[in-house]
């Protein structure tokens, strides 16, 4: 069992011993789900797969089940009835509709499962790990379903790795990627669903490297090593980006890799020098190979390695700029595609390094060169955008190096490897280097940097103390004594504060190793601890709040460590130190800087002008309050009773209104560590304070004189005091009921917190105790022992934290509050709400006010303690209370009131809100207070989540102070995790626990569609959507957050949601802020996902968005564009449910007929807005492009689509025509026409037999009608905007875009535009600079010559022509796109129309004297010859004509422009061939060429040399 589980509260580790069966049933669920017989069952396992997750996330423990229990929890899931005698649960008799349905929970309950935190069933991880891949396996053009359990999967194997034992293959992973991402096979998918798809496909290949069975390294070599033979061409890129991915470094493949293989690796990444992609792949694996397999010599090869490492740092030498002055560029889709940034592989480069070094080896001497020329660059005078690599090279460097000293010492037992390890000489060799980069870089100005070289000094710190020490010693003294920097203080206060512990346990352990070289042995470490803790007390200043933050670290810091704080106690040997005199400073140093305190935002009378006032103290971090919480949790106790005395007296004499929220803080802490006497000496005169304060204000004055607000204020935070505070029952009650009686909004607010911190108090369970020291250090008693949640086992263990568990009274007085401030409170609202009671209006507002003020603070104070709403179930055994179903355990704390309370107060806000849209619906402070209150009552267990959430953000900022690292050479003391001081653990067990009880019962009725929501939800939920759109944009926004945490919890409420939302988009009497709400609220992903499965709401979201241009708002249509451009960024297909509703060749289906009415909203006929009709046009492809692989789906409605946008290639609208270029290049997909490698070029005849495209009948209506092309040549042209002073380069794949914002550019194109791979070479190899050249323009001929075959080249003919000899380079761009696509078609029948006109063609373009459009005939050339299929290397079918005609001599009386210009033409055909690859005819043709060139090299002209040496 995890740590965090054993330190649960006990009512809670009660309740997790039932979670036992719960992941054995549900893996069993989810085998029973799936059918090898069906694919489409994979959709049936998805929801179970949250379930798991959160279960091992918990940390449940999973034992083997019964049968009779598994079925008994299985029909609690599925809502059957259960007859004991039939425990079998036979789930094939389930109806598939049924199946279906349940089924789909997989995901979510697998989900759950899996992050659980302790030791499962191996046997049923390894059932979910094997079903999980088949799953994945399967599941092609499935990306929903892969990116789900490929996450699973990722989790799982890297939870057990070192536990499972199987063999994955490599090849069904490969397949998966080249499929989806690599080949001709652009899904409907948008481009968010296909990135998290890649990137799992990634995540899942690296966590299934390590199960490669043997011989894979062999195979993944075979397959990518000749894609890395021509470094010019961009499947070299592709070749190392696979290696790097797959090539395993498993201890079954060790027998691949050998000194030869290393040999070969050296001289590939040495053929393609300065290209920073190219050194990372190859960085990456050679550090991988360098870690696992020690059996290789890498002594040889050490300076070479060592020499690379030291080029990929890009840091500027004399005055250069630091970076390769001619770089090597990689397609843009390659660098996102594998792992690559375009910064130095620090990470990869510091491994490398690390575990090269041995005893006896040069690697030492190569690393103390490197860190020779780098560390000038850790300067602070030094830096610039290389810092951040350098920085990132430290920190790996020091913690490879502490992994690899684990690693070690976890493999004593292996004799034969004891030559390799690094004893303590290496160890200090490694740190002295390491402390040179240190040194440099302490005071660096850029702060990660500052941080890094602090926790660098730290981790160094327990490796070899004898050389840091001393180091930290000295630097912290000279940043005393400087005069000139004092910026360096702050920095070494916090390197100190990370080395605390190291310090500590130097000089206080009894088996520490003593170091001989430094004068004055350890004192001198407990000498700097002293002045360390002297001069922190200066530290805290109000004007300069990163040395105080700091100073506040140092001394949690130092703390932490010590066991007890007593001035009687022999055991801490500090005699410079007097406690209680430093107490006495430090509490006079803190009082001081809280007086001096200034909020560092205006405060208001609004709802946030309670008790936190926003200064630095708690806006920048947690160090204040844990500072406070470890200081007085460590002190004996005469010392608390000092420190409590000097803070009561502070507190009852000062009034702080700039510090409200910091002097709570110190007196929650106060009583978080002893309660019994912080009571009476702090919360008892202070209450008492504050209602004698109240008794001289009017209770109904609304406008009285008020009081002063501190005293009031400062109680709030007099949290977990339990017990205690039951002799003080009436003057609390009094207090709070006389703070919501006064007229200030101050005081109300104040009697808020008090009531909600009572609650709390009261009945939540919270640990008592818990920074008192109960296990001390075996070698130092003074020090507490340190623990890791790796080291703790069910047979050692560790003294947990002491629980506060509501005792009875603590019930029923929560119980008495709960009458007095919820109760009373409802009926107040509901009777003000019926009945007209107040005259003024502003006398209602204030009593409305403070009533809804009194039922939010009560519902935050009781969290999820009062009963859920029950949902509706249609099970019979459901209905009865005794079954309840149970999933994980978790609970924040006692139950107190009832179901029945928490549905009368949804009954009666419901009336309140109606009241409060009718007749204050201007009043945002009223309104925004009902919806905390409504989302308090529907979402139950949101409270809970939302303050794991903010807690787990503050761990974020975990300090290395107090984190003791797994390798401990000072006591010789290793562990197998880092080491945390036990308040640490028990703060991360409590939220664990919290976090438990948001999820116990979140899940229960969400896997399976056997639950609805209670009505009382319903009506919430009605409520939130006419608040979400309301004319104010922070109610809006405040209503829609609540919604979609209560649909998503309750998904079938969503169609409602959207049929009713996207009315207002239809609606032309909708007012603005109606359509922005319901743009808000439609965006959410919870809602586009739905989308996917209902028929209703899918077809009434895309009409809506389609209808809406009647809006004549800016920031409504603003709104709906951005709905639009987010629904297509996110569209993840069409569900089978919806195409079910079409039947084959049936017109009237629903399906259908919503393809028409969209179909009919794209013509440029309509009138409609053109971004109206763009995105019409958009939905219309991607319908088709989802329902195509559907098989029913109807071949008509495909064909009619691409002919439309065969038809739009010709549209007016600019936008319009490019999204038509993509969508053909999508569509356009059977090619019956193209020959296949085999075919032989033959006169005439279609090659493959009869076979015809589906859709060739109809775009061949389109293209022959008379003055097609011409119309779509000219059109296209108009893309084409040339200007005199276009400079860049757009050879890439989608036209000029100068006339395309970025939201169109989200609609028209496609973000995985793969098969756009053109060109094949490296696009830094530029001939003429600028061309207008757009790929994506030409492969659209091309598709569509291969799809219709001879007849398009025949109507195209004559258009061509005229385009070609056009004056217009507008025209002649588009004209050598056809070309190009001609060219390259390799359709049956090409070899024909190239002799019969289209050679004649190239030669008169060769020459034509006008060199104006040479950029775009050069590229058309380059792409007619460019490489084929996947790889590039299949020859097209006219290249060897195009050279040839190429190569033919031109005329002798031509110019010399002409002359230029057909060597420009030769050079881009050869940029495109492969020297490995080319046959016979292509080296003749070379060394004719050569033999030509060497003649002209001495050629007058100076145009004719330039084109020669290109």
């Amino acid at each position: 069992m995890h740590l965090y589980n054993a330190w649960l509260p006990p009512p809670v580790a009660e309740q997790t011993k039932r979670e036992a069966e719960s992941f054995a049933s549900v893996v069993s669920s989810v085998k029973a789900l799936y059918r090898r017989d069906d694919p489409d069952s994979v959709y049936a396992t998805i929801k179970w797969i949250s379930v798991i997750d959160f279960v091992i996330k918990i940390g449940a423990e999973t034992l083997a089940a019964s049968p009779i229990l598994m079925a008994v929890l299985v029909s609690h899931w599925y809502g059957f009835s259960f007859v004991e005698s039939h425990y079998d649960l036979n789930l094939d008799k389930i109806s598939c509709a049924d199946r279906g349905r349940l089924g789909h929970n997989a995901y979510i309950v697998l989900q759950i499962f899996i992050k659980a935190k302790s030791e499962v069933s191996l046997e049923d991880v390894g059932a979910v790990v094997e079903l999980g891949l088949e799953l994945f396996n399967i599941s092609q053009n499935k990306l929903y379903v892969q990116v789900r359990w490929g996450n699973m999967l990722v989790r799982l194997l890297n939870k057990y790795r070192k536990k499972l034992s199987l063999k994955v293959p490599w090849r069904p992973l490969y397949d998966t990627l080249i499929h989806t991402h690599f080949t001709r096979n652009t899904g409907p998918e948008g481009w968010r669903l296909r990135q998290r798809h890649f990137e799992t496909v990634n995540s899942l290949v690296r966590s299934c490297r390590k199960f490669f069975p043997p011989g894979s390294a062999f195979e993944i070599w075979s397959e990518f090593r000749f894609r890395l033979e021509n470094p010019w061409h961009n499947s070299s890129f592709e070749g190392s980006g696979f290696v790097r991915l797959f090539l395993p470094t498993n201890l079954d493949n060790k027998d691949f890799f050998s000194n030869d293989w290393i040999k070969e690796c050296l001289e590939l990444w040495d053929s393609i020098p300065n290209c920073q992609f190219w050194n990372s792949q190859w960085t990456a694996v050679i550090a991988r190979v360098i870690k696992n397999y020690e059996f290789i010599d890498w002594e040889c090869y050490i300076p070479t390695l060592f020499s690379r490492y030291l080029n990929m740092f890009e840091v500027p030498v004399a005055n250069g700029s630091g970076s390769y002055p001619f770089s090597v560029d990689v397609p843009r889709n390659t660098r996102f595609l594998f792992s690559n940034r375009t910064i130095t592989p620090a990470k990869a480069i510091a491994k490398s390094v690390v575990y090269l070094l041995r005893p006896g080896s040069s690697a030492q001497k190569h690393f103390e060169k490197l860190v020779d020329l780098l560390e000038q660059y850790y300067h602070p005078s030094n830096g610039g955008r290389w810092t951040y690599s350098l920085e990132r090279f430290l920190l790996h460097l020091v913690v490879t190096f502490q992994k690899r000293l684990q690693r070690q010492q976890q493999n004593t037992h292996h004799a034969r490897k004891s030559e390799l390890y690094l004893g303590s000489s290496e160890r200090t060799s490694f740190v002295n280097v390491v402390l040179k980069l240190i040194d440099r870089g302490q005071y660096s100005k850029n702060e990660h940097l500052s941080e890094t070289v602090a926790a660098a000094t730290s981790i160094l710190s327990y490796v070899d103390p004898s050389s840091v020490l001393p180091f930290l010693a000295s630097r912290f003294r000279m940043a005393l004594e400087t005069m000139t920097a004092t910026h360096q203080l702050k920095t070494a206060v916090m390197s100190v504060a990370f080395a605390g512990r190291s310090l500590f346990l130097t000089s206080l352990s009894t088996s520490t190793v003593k170091s001989v070289d430094l004068d004055g042995g350890d004192d001198l470490y407990v000498e700097l601890l002293m002045i360390s803790l002297s001069n922190a007390l200066a530290g805290m200043d109000a004007n300069d709040p990163p040395k105080t933050l700091a100073t506040m670290q140092l001394i949690g810091s130092i703390f932490s460590n010590i066991a007890a704080l007593d001035d009687n106690s022999d055991e801490l040997s500090m005699p410079m130190v007097c406690f209680s005199e430093w107490l006495d400073e430090f509490l006079c140093r803190l009082f001081s800087l809280l007086q001096h305190l200034e909020p560092s935002s205006v405060l208001n009378e609004g709802l946030n002008s309670s008790a936190t006032s926003g200064t630095f103290l708690v806006e920048e971090g947690p160090y204040y309050y844990c500072m406070l919480e470890i200081l007085l949790g460590r002190l004996s106790k005469s010392l608390y009773n000092q420190a409590l005395k000097k803070i009561s007296k502070f507190v009852r004499t000062n009034i702080l209104p700039g510090a409200i929220a910091e002097v709570g803080l110190l007196c929650c802490a106060c009583v978080q560590t002893n309660p019994e006497e912080a009571v009476v000496h702090l919360v008892e005169p202070v209450l008492l304070s504050a209602i004698s304060s109240l008794e001289g204000t009017p209770v109904t004055g609304f406008g009285g004189r008020g009081i002063t607000d501190a005293s009031v204020s400062t109680k709030v935070f007099c949290l977990y005091a339990g017990p205690a505070l039951l002799r003080y029952k009436d003057q609390l009650k009094e207090a709070i009921v006389s703070a919501f009686d006064s007229p200030s909004w101050k005081v109300n607010v104040a009697g808020d917190h008090l009531l909600r911190s009572l609650l709390g108090s009261l009945i939540l369970y919270y640990p008592i105790d818990q920074y008192r020291c109960v296990l001390r250090h075996p070698a130092a008693s003074a020090l507490e022992e340190w623990i890791s949640t790796k080291d703790y086992s069910d047979n050692v263990p560790v003294a947990g934290p002491k629980w506060h568990v509501p005792t009875n009274e603590e019930v029923q007085f929560a119980n008495e509050l709960l009458n007095l401030h919820f109760q009373s409170a409802l009926d107040d609202l509901l009777k003000l709400c019926q009945t007209k009671i107040h005259s003024d209006p502003g006398s209602e507002k204030e009593h409305l006010k403070v009533t809804l003020l009194r039922i939010e603070s009560t519902l935050q104070g009781v969290l999820s303690c009062l009963p859920d709403f029950r949902p509706s179930s249609l099970s019979e055994m459901m209905k009865d209370p005794g079954h309840t179903p149970f999933l994980i355990a978790g609970a924040t704390g006692s139950t107190v009131g009832s179901t029945e309370l928490r549905e009368k107060a949804a009954e009666i806000v419901h009336e309140a809100c109606k009241y409060l849209l009718k007749e204050k619906s201007d009043d945002s402070i009223l309104l925004i207070l009902i919806i905390r209150i409504m989302d308090a009552l529907g979402n139950y267990g949101s409270l809970e989540f939302d303050e794991w959430s903010n807690h787990r953000q503050a761990w974020k900022l975990e300090s290395a102070a107090i984190i003791e690292p797994p390798i401990n050479f000072i006591v010789s003391s290793h562990s197998k995790g880092k080491r945390r001081p036990r308040w640490a653990l028990v703060d991360k067990a409590y939220m664990h626990g919290t976090w438990r009880s948001s999820q116990s019962s979140y899940h229960l009725f969400r896997t399976t569609g056997d639950f609805s929501p209670s009505d009382h939800v319903v009506l919430l939920m009605d409520d939130l959507l006419n608040l979400s759109l309301h004319s104010y944009e922070t109610v809006r926004l405040l209503a829609g957050k609540s919604l979609l945490k209560m649909i998503k919890r309750w998904p079938s409420l969503i169609s409602k949601c959207v049929l009713s939302l996207t009315e207002n988009l239809r609606s032309p009497s909708s007012p603005e802020y109606a359509v922005l709400g319901s743009c808000a609220v439609l965006s959410t992903q919870t809602v586009l996902k739905h989308l996917t499965t209902d028929q209703k709401a899918f077809s009434s979201f895309l009409l809506g968005i389609l209808s809406s241009s009647h809006h004549e708002s800016l920031k409504a249509q603003k709104a709906i564009n951005e709905l639009f451009v987010k629904y297509n960024i996110h569209f993840a297909g069409v569900s089978k449910s919806i195409l079910k509703t079409m039947d084959n060749h049936k017109e009237g289906s629903d399906f259908a007929d919503l393809v028409s009415q969209i179909g009919s909203l794209s013509f440029d006929s309509t009138r409609l807005h053109w971004r109206y009709n763009l995105m019409a046009n958009r939905v219309l492809l991607l319908l088709a492009m989802a329902s195509r692989n559907d098989p029913n789906f109807s071949s008509k409605i495909l064909s009619e689509t691409t002919g439309h946008f065969l038809k739009n290639l010709k549209s007016q609208l600019p936008q319009t025509r490019i999204l038509a270029i993509s969508a053909l290049n999508t569509l356009l997909k059977e090619s019956p026409y193209k020959m296949s490698v085999e075919d032989q070029p033959v006169s005439s005849g279609n090659s493959q037999g009869n076979a015809k495209s589906s859709l060739e009948a109809a775009l061949s209506e389109i293209f022959q009608e008379e003055g097609f092309f011409n119309e779509t040549l000219n059109s296209l042209s108009h893309v084409h905007i040339i200007t005199d002073t276009d400079s860049s380069s757009s050879r890439g794949n989608h036209g000029n875009s100068s006339f395309q914002s970025l939201a169109d550019k989200s609609i028209t194109r496609f973000y995985f535009d793969f098969s756009a791979s053109w060109p094949r070479t490296p696009s830094w190899i530029s001939l003429l600079g600028i061309d207008t050249f757009y790929s994506n323009f030409a492969r659209i001929f091309k598709r569509l010559i291969q799809e219709c075959g001879m007849p398009v080249i025949l109507a195209l003919k004559s258009t061509l022509e005229e385009f070609v000899n056009a004056k217009e380079r507008s025209k002649q761009c588009v004209a050598a796109e056809a070309l190009a696509g001609v060219l390259h078609s390799d359709v049956d029948g090409l070899l024909g129309v190239w002799e019969s006109w289209i050679m004649v063609q190239l030669q008169n373009i060769i020459l034509t004297p006008s060199v104006e459009s040479t950029p775009e005939w050069a590229a058309c050339i380059r792409y007619a010859v460019t490489g084929k299929g996947k790889y590039g290397t299949k020859v097209p079918l006219l290249r060897q004509q195009i050279l040839n005609c190429l190569a033919t001599p031109l005329p002798p009386t031509v110019t010399t422009t002409v002359v230029a210009k057909r060597y420009a033409f030769l050079s881009a055909a050869l940029i495109e061939i492969s020297p490995q690859k080319m046959p016979l005819p292509e080296i003749q043709l070379h060394i004719t060429l050569l033999d030509e060139l060497l003649h002209d090299m001495c050629h007058s002209s100076a145009q004719v040399s330039m084109s020669l040496l290109a």
